[in-house]
């Protein structure tokens, strides 16, 4: 993934987990879009969206959050939706698909 992103001009930071994905965006407040995997180890991509929303900071209502996930059921998107993530990219993500999603949520 990172060898897609940054062929755009993007720059990719990376998390191993949940836990590490909360901590980075809450410490760095920099981020346009967070591509967040639903299931990941410690905490998954659901419950991390949670937490990051639950604060009380517009940043943190406002920034785009796009689910990573390799099956949509019915209760999955669900699940997204009530977490407050904004969409979601089925994986094996389609490098055209994702750019678009990106592009979309990107600040101008």
């Amino acid at each position: 993934m990172n060898k897609v992103i940054s062929k755009w001009g993007a720059t990719a930071d990376f998390a191993e987990n949940g836990l590490q994905a909360v901590e980075k965006i809450t410490q760095n407040r920099n981020y346009d879009v967070v591509l967040m995997d639903v299931y990941m180890p410690e905490m998954g991509g659901i419950e991390a969206t949670q937490v990051i929303r639950a604060k009380d900071e517009p940043y943190f209502k406002q920034l785009p959050i796009i689910a990573l996930t390799a099956s949509m059921l019915s209760t999955e998107r669900e699940q997204i939706d009530a977490a407050g993530m904004n969409d979601y990219v089925l994986k094996p993500f389609d490098p055209k698909a994702l750019f678009d999603k990106l592009s979309a949520y990107q600040k101008v």
